[in-house]
C-alpha cells in the first residue's frame, strides 16, 4: 500500500533463502528435465508408446496364441512399455512437460557473473576506482563533499564474498571539484568501489546482487549503473535515510540545471544487516526494480538507452558517528542476463 513514505511492504518480502532455494531447485529441474529429454530412456518409451498403442500391433497380439504371444518380440515390447511407463524420472518428466515451469528462465541468457570464489579481485572484470580516474590519470579519485577516500586495501574477498570496508584513517587524495578541478585533499576515513566500466557494459538487461551492508546514513551504500556520463544514472539501491529499514531507488537524468532525480524510497524490512537481492529489468520501454523478487518501484518515461556498467560502493557524505565505523558492504554474488531473441 502506498504512502506518503514510500512503498508500505509490511512484511511482503519473501526471505532471500526461501528466495535462493526456489531459483536453485527450478535451475536443478531444468537441467534434469533437459537431461531426461536427450535420454535414451526416454527416445525408447517414445518409440514404444506409439507402436504398442496402434491398432494394427493390437490386432497381431490378438492373433498370437498363448504359448506363441510369451515368445514373441510384441509380449517384450508390451513389458518394456509398462515398466518405463512407471518409471519415475519418466513420470516427473511428462508432468513437468505439461506445466513447463522453465518459460521465464528460457527468456534470458547470462552475461555477467561473479559468485567472488576466488582470493583475490578478478581485475579482468573489476576496477577499484572511478572510470574517468583511471582513463584521465591512472589514478583514483572522490567527490567534492565526500569525507572518504578510496583504497584499495580496503576491497576484500572473504567466504566467498566482496567486502567493502570503511575505516576511520588517516590519508591524501584527489577530489574532482567542478570549478577547481582536481585537487589534493586530506581524509580521516576510507572506503572502496568495484566497478566493470573497463570490462562489461550492456544496454536493457536484468542486473541483480545479494547484498548485505552494514548501518545506514551517513554511510551510503550504492548498487548503481552509469555510462560515458554523469547522467543518466541508475541506482538500484542506495542507503539514503537514518533509519536502516530504509533503501532508495531510481533514476537521475540530465546534466546541471536541468538534472533531475526520480527516487523511490523503500521501507517494509529491515535492510541493514540482512542479505537481500536487489534487482533492476531494464527495457526500452521501462526499468522495474526488484528486492527479492517483489517489484518496488517502476518508471516508464526518460529510460535510458545507452549501454552501462555495474558499480558498488561506499561513501561518506557525512561525518559518521563512532559506532558507525567501520562500516561494512558485503557482496555474496552478481549476475547479469540479456533477453534472448
Amino acid at each position: 500500500m502506498a504512502n506518503i513514505f514510500g512503498i508500505q511492504l509490511g512484511s511482503k518480502f519473501k526471505s532471500t533463502k526461501k528466495i535462493e532455494a526456489e531459483r536453485s531447485s527450478l535451475q536443478s529441474d531444468y537441467e534434469r528435465f533437459n537431461t531426461l529429454a536427450a535420454s535414451d530412456k526416454l527416445q525408447r518409451f517414445q518409440e514404444l508408446d506409439p507402436l504398442v498403442h496402434s491398432g494394427e500391433f493390437q490386432k497381431k497380439v490378438r492373433e498370437y496364441k498363448r504359448k506363441e504371444y510369451k515368445q514373441s518380440e510384441e509380449y517384450h515390447q508390451i513389458k518394456e512399455h509398462k515398466a518405463l511407463s512407471k518409471d519415475k524420472d519418466l513420470k516427473w518428466y511428462q508432468a513437468t512437460k505439461r506445466n513447463y515451469p522453465f518459460k521465464e528462465l528460457e527468456k534470458w541468457e547470462l552475461t555477467f557473473e561473479d559468485d567472488f570464489d576466488s582470493a583475490r579481485l578478478d581485475s579482468s572484470k573489476w576496477m577499484t576506482s572511478y572510470y574517468w580516474g583511471k582513463a584521465l590519470m591512472n589514478d583514483s579519485y572522490v567527490l567534492a563533499g565526500d569525507k572518504q577516500n578510496f583504497s584499495d586495501n580496503n576491497i576484500e574477498l572473504r567466504d566467498s564474498m566482496a567486502r567493502i570496508h570503511l575505516r576511520k584513517e588517516e590519508s591524501k587524495g584527489k577530489v574532482w571539484d567542478t570549478t577547481h578541478g582536481f585537487l589534493i585533499h586530506p581524509f580521516a576515513y576510507s572506503s572502496g568501489l568495484i566497478s566493470t566500466s573497463q570490462s562489461f557494459r550492456q544496454k536493457h538487461g536484468r542486473f541483480e546482487a545479494k547484498i548485505r551492508f552494514s548501518s545506514a546514513w551517513p554511510l551510503l551504500h550504492a548498487f548503481w549503473m552509469v555510462g560515458e556520463s554523469m547522467t543518466p544514472q541508475i541506482d538500484i539501491f542506495k542507503t539514503s535515510f537514518r533509519k536502516n529499514s530504509l533503501v532508495e531507488c531510481g533514476l537521475h537524468t540530465g546534466e546541471k540545471e536541468q538534472k533531475s532525480s526520480k527516487m523511490r524510497k523503500i521501507n517494509g524490512a529491515k535492510f541493514a544487516g540482512n542479505f537481500f537481492i536487489y534487482s533492476l529489468d531494464w527495457s526500452p520501454e521501462s526499468l522495474i526494480w526488484r528486492i527479492n523478487g517483489k517489484e518496488v518501484h517502476r518508471q516508464t518515461n526518460n529510460i535510458p538507452q545507452e549501454s552501462m556498467y555495474l558499480t558498488f560502493s561506499t561513501t561518506l557524505p557525512a561525518e559518521p558517528k563512532d559506532k558507525q565505523v567501520p562500516g561494512l558492504m558485503e557482496i555474496d554474488w552478481v549476475r547479469c542476463y540479456r533477453k534472448k531473441d
